[in-house]
């Protein structure tokens, strides 16, 4: 399948030679060391090139001084002296003309290897495609994460940075917090959990768990319906909706009766009349604000990652905040090494993958996640760690797990489910757990905060 690939692939060859001249000169030193690290040696065509650069990074690493000798010797013990033509080939090479500034010429290496890998990876998925080997779809979120990969390239390969260079990027977002241009993070709506947690911040895996029927989806719509409306002057955050269990059209209906304060049973029965004037006002509200709802019962982490940077791509709104309902839902890539693993594994696996989507992204990925039955038999019911279901990786993975507790059982004096609830913070990486008092409306799938003050939890 390859033979459809173009006679000559983008590349640079006198842009490789001159760079490592450039490198391997007298005096080059620290910037020379820093354009070599930004390299690897796939970047390069010429398998010469690739020996010199192999030689050369072996020669700065273990700080060894670098001129033809060092490197004829460095040559010498990978037995690749050859491969440039022996002393004379490399003393020829490194001949060629320097530049002032090796990093012009490490960008252009870089370039060309990027439009290599793009070419490659078309040829890769043509062949695929023409074996019918893999189902579309398998195939669809293998490129897109190699895209993915691809584009974030030049983002993860950052290696160790002074505490000058981590110093001025800290105190630049600092400054714009204290002027209000940057919000220190995505705030949900609710005062004291606001408070505790300054907001869900980039890059954070939040894991909210609870028993069957407790709330935690009503909890996480009313969580990405604050977060999306406009608040102290700032426009709301744009977030993605991933209902596994739920229609679009039932999600819809949730947040519509929460901002409606319009009671579930007379929307979903068409009794809500009296209030259509405002169930209308409410509708054309929810419609403007940022928010996105999948809800494709068959899902899979790389197709999660996939819609956003598509929908990134398409609007220029990007998405900022994503809730998954829920993680024990999702599915694992057909044929991957995690889909053959017993169902902790799985789960685990689907757990990390939404920890590094995170961090790739920047942005906060709320999970919901269930409970197993040992909760159930504990004196009071109050979830703990230990009771996430399938996997200890959730909590490893999460940087905030968050657990609902409500008193569900009804009793002779209280024939309906005890509203109260607890909003119980049991894991916190930044900040301190604790216990916030909250009230259920479950007419309107909402939840309140109570006026009480929040407990500690330990």
């Amino acid at each position: 399948m390859a033979d459809w690939l173009p006679e000559r692939l983008p590349e640079d060859i006198d842009a490789e030679r001159s760079f490592l001249a450039t490198c391997c000169a007298p005096g080059a030193g620290f910037v020379a060391s820093e354009a070599i690290f930004a390299l690897s040696e796939e970047d390069f065509v010429h398998p010469a090139h690739r020996a010199v650069y192999r030689a050369l990074r072996t020669l700065i690493e273990a700080q060894v001084e670098v001129n033809s000798l060092t490197l004829k010797d460095a040559l010498d013990q990978e037995n690749s002296l050859n491969k440039v033509g022996g002393y004379p080939g490399l003393v020829e090479l490194l001949a060629c003309e320097d530049v002032e500034r090796p990093q012009v010429l490490a960008d252009v290496i870089r370039r060309k290897a990027k439009l290599r890998r793009l070419v490659h990876l078309g040829a890769q998925l043509i062949r695929q495609a023409a074996e019918e080997d893999e189902a579309p779809e398998v195939l669809v979120d293998q490129t897109a994460q190699n895209l993915f990969h691809l584009a974030q390239g030049d983002t993860k390969a950052k290696g160790l940075l002074s505490i000058q260079a981590v110093a001025d990027d800290a105190m630049e977002r600092l400054a714009d917090r204290m002027e209000g241009r940057l919000s220190p993070g995505i705030r949900v709506g609710f005062s004291r959990f606001d408070e505790l947690t300054q907001g869900f911040q980039p890059g954070n895996l939040i894991v909210l768990a609870a028993r069957p029927g407790i709330g935690k989806t009503a909890l996480a719509l009313n969580w990405i319906l604050r977060a999306a409306q406009e608040r102290d002057g700032r426009p709301g955050h744009c977030g993605a909706f991933f209902s596994l269990e739920m229609s679009h059209e039932e999600v819809f209906m949730r947040l519509l009766a929460a901002k409606s304060q319009t009671n579930m049973k007379d929307l979903q029965s068409g009794r809500a009349g009296g209030r259509l004037e405002h169930v209308m006002k409410t509708r054309d509200e929810l419609v403007q604000l940022p928010l996105f709802i999948c809800d494709q019962a068959s899902i899979t982490v790389p197709q999660i990652k996939n819609m956003i940077v598509k929908q990134g791509s398409q609007s220029n709104r990007r998405v900022e905040f994503v809730i998954v309902d829920y993680l024990q839902l999702l599915s694992s890539p057909e044929g991957s090494r995690a889909a053959k693993q017993n169902e902790a594994v799985r789960i685990g696996e689907i757990s990390r993958g939404f920890k590094l989507m995170a961090k790739d992204f920047g942005i906060p990925v709320v999970v919901l996640s269930q409970l197993n039955r040992e909760v159930e038999h504990r004196t009071g019911g109050r979830p703990q760690l230990s009771d996430l279901r399938d996997s200890g990786a959730i909590e490893q993975d999460a940087d905030m797990v968050a657990f609902i507790h409500r008193k569900m059982i009804p009793s002779a004096a209280e024939p309906e489910p005890d509203p109260s609830a607890e909003l119980i913070i049991a894991k916190h990486r930044n900040g301190p757990t604790a216990i916030i008092q909250l009230h259920f409306q479950g007419e309107f799938a909402m939840y309140r905060e109570m006026v009480r003050e929040t407990s500690s939890y330990a």
